[in-house]
């Protein structure tokens, strides 16, 4: 089995290098900076664990072996009261081989601290994670063990989580730039009953409005559950079940450009009610079959239900839908402890999802580029349902220095997707050359360049230049089913070859289904190695070669539109009123999507190192770098678009495009998911962490991402000039973490998050090359005039066709998030058999009240580039009451 805790002191001060073994054998392992220790893999017959510190008096305890496979132990030591000599021999001690940049793990009464609200919790656990180099919104959550993603257990249920554990070993199949990894270990049975009521509101008197309302948005909060845990059998089972419900009156906000009653452009700022309603449950039931093999069988169920979805920022109320979210898992563990040095461990799970939208409108999808959406949502009557099968097996055996480490992995994924998408129709107005009109709105003989709300005004009056951009239809069967399987092996040895040098070799192969690829494999190495004989310098090495599955969303579009079961269409310069009915100046180009002949997963190379030290009074600070290499990544490629020449200062003809010759059959486009991008880049990462206070923990992060890559669809199928930029997903930060404890068990903690340098694009709002994509850039001009923007980045014109302006040329405002949690804690009961405690905290989430954009305007015809449109909800507080017995 597997033990893990933390060493601390009668305050509750971490103890960095303690020495923790398992009924006092070798080999010994030392407690990090932050007094955490892990002991991988433990024999069955163990029965106690010690921990001893210089300057303290040793701790022992008993192994509880009701748990999943995994023990979490805490020892707390006293000040030695009379001297003795303990002697660790600095041979025994055993480096960390799993951490890496920006490794957090969090004890039961850090997560404590850490926002109540499942959605705030995830939040934060994703911009940890981001540190690593990632995405802020992409982290994989697993919990128990299971690597199939999952979503956030009732927080109530969580033992430990474990931020970004070193994904050298080939164990993982993603690197920490795909987003990190969140390991969640929820709480077994336990030996005595325990449980705990407890309340949280949020008034809309307590809360902020929103940055871009301009009326009053009352949001409100209230979360109420329970926790209930204890013996079936004394020593033999256990159960633990949880159970929570939050509802939430939220609001999004309109802030868009539209038409007056009288034609004229006007602002238009909304403020719609979006309620939500979340219920979380989990149980979960330990039993030990015999001394050697423990089973646990667990159940966890969310259901969300969220109204007027999609809707903010230049998204009008009617382009909302309203949703019901459900995720269901069944969970089986079994460990067994074959022999003192082999360890066996079997997870199954079975996982049911479902996703509902009920669109606000049926009409057909109105987008007038870069300043308002409306219409009907394009999802329609999305109806998904998926089902998981999880099939994992480990085996852990120690030999002499080896530890080896070797399993077999297997997820299936069956879908059956309803997906009406653009069933009802999606108008486009992107801008363009039109007449100029006289004062009698009659057309003239000379041109210019007009704004999306100025066509699609001239669409509404029936004047000349007022043909819509394109109008978009799906006709078919709405129905998908389809399955993906993946599939991996993987060995590992983790060799002990001095004191204090540990090498890690291992291997992982996998292969998928839908699409089918099966040559990926995954060389990993590591090195560890300490300078100085008490190991108070570790210098890490990682080197290795991940391969990313393919996404089932890929899968999903290339199976419902692929010409057969789905047909789309793209009509360009169609009627407004009859957009289906052929007209002299309209032109309908059938599109088509298809894996390429020879797929691959993405491989990326990843190579890091990394520096950390324990300095006097338990100062650990740490550096590393990490560079990675995406040399056959995904993008998407029109392979059939027309042949178009590149131009700039000259109004585009979207006509000739479109009727420009073509490699295949004319008026089709065949989008092709592709392994032909390529993505490179590095993260470095700097912090410093101080835990071992009895009054104070303080931890100061920061890092920096720099990628360039061109996996995004490029603009011209032809060309890539300007294509190679910084993905969209990255961004650098920083973090300050501190908890203070203050007499009379008050205790205050605050976290704070800066993200910045996230990208975005800048495009013309129109397809102007014909082939497909509204993702087409401007040029830059030299003078003004005609079709010519000023931007905060210089003139530019959408007078262009495969325009000079890079890709990701922008960049979002920086995003600042501080919670913040004030607690005290009566102890009702002086009891250690029956404690009794009530805990009424104050909580807050994004404290500084800082306007967090999430969206900007990105059309240069709309004169408003780069001008925020939506952000993230302002200020929140609530108050709670938390009863434990």
């Amino acid at each position: 089995m597997r033990i893990e805790g933390t060493v601390t002191d009668a305050t509750g001060a971490a103890i960095p290098g303690a020495h923790v073994a398992v009924d006092g054998r070798q080999p010994v392992t030392t407690t990090d900076g932050g007094g955490q220790y892990v002991l991988p893999c433990v024999a069955a017959g163990a029965s106690t664990i010690t921990a001893q510190a210089s300057g303290f008096a040793p701790a022992t305890a008993a192994i509880n072996r009701t748990s999943n496979g995994t023990a979490h132990i805490n020892l707390q030591l006293a000040i030695a009261t009379v001297s003795a000599s303990v002697q660790v021999r600095a041979d025994t001690q055993t480096l960390d081989t799993s951490s890496g940049a920006s490794t957090t793990t969090l004890s039961a009464s850090e997560v404590q601290q850490l926002p109540d609200d499942p959605d705030d919790l995830l939040q934060e656990l994703q911009l940890l994670a981001s540190a690593g180099g990632g995405s802020t919104t992409s982290a994989t959550v697993v919990v128990d063990g299971f690597q199939n993603g999952s979503t956030m257990p009732p927080k109530s249920a969580i033992a430990s989580i474990r931020i970004n554990p070193d994904p050298i070993s080939p164990e993982y199949p993603k690197p920490d730039m795909d987003g990190g990894r969140i390991e969640i270990t929820t709480k077994p049975g336990s030996d005595k009953y325990h449980g705990a009521l407890f309340f949280n509101d949020s008034d809309a008197s307590f809360n902020a409005n929103d940055p871009f309302a301009v009326t009053s948005t009352p949001a409100g909060k209230r979360r109420y559950g329970f926790e209930l845990s204890g013996p079936v059998v004394a020593q033999k089972s256990g159960f633990a079940l949880a159970l929570e419900k939050r509802d939430i009156n939220e609001f999004n906000v309109v802030n868009a450009v539209i038409l007056d009653a009288n034609g004229n452009q006007a602002a238009e700022h909304d403020t719609v009610n979006a309620p939500q309603e979340l219920w979380i449950a989990s149980a979960r039931g330990d039993l030990q079959v015999t001394p050697n093999d423990i089973a646990s069988l667990s159940y966890a169920a969310r259901v969300n239900s969220l109204g007027n979805q999609g809707v903010g920022g230049l998204i009008l109320p009617e382009a909302g839908y309203s949703s019901r979210i459900a995720e269901y898992d069944l969970r089986f563990t079994n460990t067994q402890t074959l022999s003192a040095n082999l360890l066996h461990e079997t997870h199954i799970g079975y996982t049911w999802k479902r996703t509902e939208q009920l669109p606000n409108s049926t009409e057909p999808s109105l987008q007038v580029s870069g300043y308002f959406t409306g219409g009907g949502a394009t999802s329609q009557n999305l109806n998904n349902r998926e089902r998981d099968l999880e099939i994992d097996d480990d085996v852990m055996a120690t030999l002499g220095k080896h530890t080896l480490k070797f399993g077999a992995q297997a997820l299936g994924i069956f879908l059956h997707d309803y997906d009406p998408d653009t069933f009802n129709g999606a108008f486009t107005f992107g801008g363009g050359s039109a007449p100029v009109l006289d004062s009698s709105n009659q057309p003239t003989d000379t041109t210019t360049t007009i704004t999306p709300l100025e066509q699609y005004r001239r669409a509404l009056l029936g004047l000349a230049g007022g043909t819509p951009t394109t109008y978009a239809v799906t006709n078919g069967t709405p129905l998908v089913p389809y399955a993906q399987w993946q599939l991996a092996l993987y060995g590992e040895d983790t060799i002990k070859l001095l004191p204090r040098l540990t090498v890690t070799a291992g291997l992982r192969y996998a292969l998928q289904t839908t699409p089918a690829t099966s040559a990926n494999f995954g060389p990993r190495l590591g090195l560890a190695w300490s300078p100085d004989r008490a190991s108070h310098w570790s210098t890490h090495l990682r080197a290795g070669i991940f391969n990313l599955p393919f996404d089932t969303t890929y899968a999903a579009e290339a199976y419902r539109l692929d010409g057969e079961r789905q047909k789309q269409t793209t009509v360009y310069s169609p009627d407004f009123d009859r957009p289906l009915t052929p007209t002299s100046s309209s032109i309908a180009v059938a599109n088509r999507w298809q894996f390429s002949h020879a797929m691959l997963q993405i491989p990326i190379a990843e190579f890091a190192a990394g520096v950390e030290v324990d300095l006097p009074h338990h100062w650990h600070p740490s550096v590393w770098y990490s560079w990675y290499s995406a040399w056959d990544d995904h993008r998407t490629v029109n392979i059939n678009a027309p042949i178009v020449a590149s131009s700039s200062g000259v109004a585009p003809d979207p006509t000739a495009a479109l009727l420009a010759p073509r490699p295949g059959a004319p008026n089709l486009n065949i989008f092709e998911y592709q392994n032909t991008a390529h993505t490179r880049g590095g993260a470095f990462w700097a912090g410093i962490e101080q835990k071992a206070n009895a009054h104070w923990t303080l931890s100061l992060g920061y890092w920096n991402v720099d990628f360039r890559g061109d996996s995004d669809t490029p603009q011209s199928s032809y060309s890539d000039r300007g294509e190679v930029g910084r993905p969209d997903w990255q961004s650098s930060g920083a973090l300050l973490e501190d908890d203070f404890k203050f007499p009379f068990r008050i205790e205050l903690s605050s976290q704070i998050y800066w993200h910045f340098n996230t990208p975005y694009n800048i495009t013309t709002g129109t397809d102007d090359n014909g082939d497909g994509t509204f993702n087409d850039r401007p040029s830059y001009a030299s003078t003004a005039g005609n079709g010519v923007y000023s931007t905060p980045f210089g003139l530019m014109t959408a007078n262009a066709v495969n325009g000079n302006v890079p890709r990701n040329l922008g960049t979002m405002p920086t995003i600042v998030h501080m919670y913040s949690n004030l607690s005290r804690a009566f102890h009702l009961s002086s009891s250690k058999d029956r404690p009794l405690t009530l805990t009424l905290n104050a909580r807050g989430a994004n404290v500084l009240n800082h306007t967090n954009v999430t969206a900007v305007n990105t059309v240069v015809s709309s004169d408003a580039v780069g001008q925020p449109v939506a952000a993230e909800a302002a200020r929140r507080l609530e108050l709670g009451a938390r009863f434990a017995f």
